[in-house]
């Protein structure tokens, strides 16, 4: 289907609507005025030689962050579209696609055709119809020769267009971007310093602050959250955010101190690197094999094997995977980046090619001879890393306290239709329960 994206600017003073005493007012008609419009802000756009920087925030409340992406448009009709991560196309590469300015009730900027990296945050996927909830739709909030501000029509996206004043190379931007956001990947927690004083906590998860405090007047803990995009040395606030009537933005890193450090003016504000003392472990330390001891069939005799732990989300999750005992991709681990812990929670892990039926990783009480049967968390085990192990990385799952009425000391795989269980995925090369569970670091 045919995917279009709008550049509605000042609707209000182009409505088509006109009477006739808005003839006596303008010397033009507004159909004029529409189209006088419509190549000012082509000319505009084309104006940048060296095209124009995007910060971008797909979802409506901007919960996975945003996004640098490059647009450069030419007035042959092409626009050549980059952006930092891998969309329909590898990070930092580009696609061109055709573009226009047409009217509807304002100037409208239309991409005519469909573009891989444009269309990938509104996309639909397997698990999601509304995908990433991207716009392609966008109302203009604000204009000048140097910065389009646009607005999201359908999920209110903010997409802030920067003319490239300074002959900056995207991919070179790109680079930076990347090195950056690697190098701070292992810090999932901050503390909110203003003027001296400690504010509250900060967890960090996909290119967003929560920050907890205290509001002294209500007596009452709150969080508020603060989405950005990364740039080659700091960060940029999805909008100014205003605490304590001292409003801020723009920050940059300082390695030494580890702590993004406010630059707008007049400001005495930072984010600093913190990890409480009962801090667990960094989300970069649980990446790597591990050996893993657990009771299967046999509560008698131990089984080992030995998996990895891979990125799946930054600070968020990980896959475990181990071909020797899973026959599929491998098992969702959560991440707490506020306590450093990982969590095994209730979850459909994939689909039994055999059966097309979902596989379910459940907790399992196996001393009452109960399973959770949510196809979603909370319920599930808990990793209490070991510190008294010699020194080694050892983590003992157990239950995590959320069922209530029973207590998971382990996994077992079941197979659903929908809600409807079909019965354990005896199929699997390990078997199907997974009891007593201890992980010990191998191999970084």
């Amino acid at each position: 289907m045919k995917k279009i994206v709008y550049l509605s600017m000042l609707v209000a003073v182009f409505a088509l609507n006109a009477c006739k005493e808005d003839n006596d007012i303008f010397e033009e008609s507004a159909s004029i005025r529409l189209q006088n419009a419509l190549n000012e802000y082509q000319e505009l756009l084309a104006s940048s030689t060296n095209g124009w920087f995007g910060d971008y925030y797909p979802e409506e409340d901007h919960k996975i962050g945003g996004y640098a992406m490059f647009l450069k448009f030419n007035s042959n009709g092409n626009v050549a579209v980059s952006c930092e991560i891998a969309t329909n196309v590898p990070a930092g590469e580009e696609r061109t696609s055709q573009w226009e300015m047409i009217a509807e009730q304002g100037p409208v900027l239309s991409f005519a055709n469909y573009n891989p990296v444009m269309h990938y945050f509104s996309e639909p996927y397997a698990s999601d119809v509304n995908g990433r909830m991207g716009d392609y739709e966008f109302v203009v909030m604000k204009a000048s020769q140097d910065t389009i501000e646009l607005k999201g029509k359908k999920h209110n996206n903010r997409f802030v267009l920067r003319r490239n004043t300074g002959n900056i190379n995207p991919q070179t931007y790109f680079s930076g971007v990347a090195e950056f956001e690697d190098k701070l990947s292992e810090f999932g927690m901050f503390s909110f310093v203003l003027k001296g004083t400690r504010i509250g906590v900060t967890a960090v998860i996909d290119r967003t602050f929560s920050i907890g405090y205290q509001d002294e007047e209500a007596k009452l803990d709150k969080t508020v959250k603060v989405a950005y995009t990364f740039t080659p040395d700091g960060i940029l606030l999805y909008e100014p955010f205003t605490f304590k009537d001292v409003t801020m933005q723009n920050f940059k890193w300082n390695a030494a101190e580890e702590k993004y450090v406010c630059t707008d003016p007049g400001v005495d504000a930072y984010f600093d690197v913190y990890f409480p003392e009962d801090y667990e472990l960094r989300y970069g330390e649980f990446i790597g094999k591990w050996n893993m001891q657990y009771h299967g069939a046999s509560t008698t005799t131990w089984a080992n094997a030995v998996v990895e732990i891979v990125i799946k989300k930054k600070n968020a999750t990980y896959t475990m995977i181990c071909p020797e005992i899973f026959s599929f991709p491998g098992i969702e681990v959560a991440f707490d980046a506020q306590k450093g812990i990982i969590s095994i929670l209730n979850h459909n892990a994939a689909i039994d090619e055999a059966t097309g039926y979902s596989i379910r990783i459940c907790a399992y009480d196996r001393t009452a001879g109960y399973l959770n049967t949510s196809s979603t968390g909370p319920v599930g085990i808990v990793g209490n890393w070991n510190k008294d192990a010699g020194g080694a990385r050892s983590v003992n799952f157990v239950d995590n306290k959320v069922w209530g009425t029973y207590h998971p000391n382990g996994l077992i795989f079941r197979l659903y239709n929908g809600s409807t269980s079909i019965g354990n995925f005896t199929d699997n090369i390990g078997g199907y329960r997974f009891n007593d569970i201890t992980i010990t670091k191998i191999e970084d």
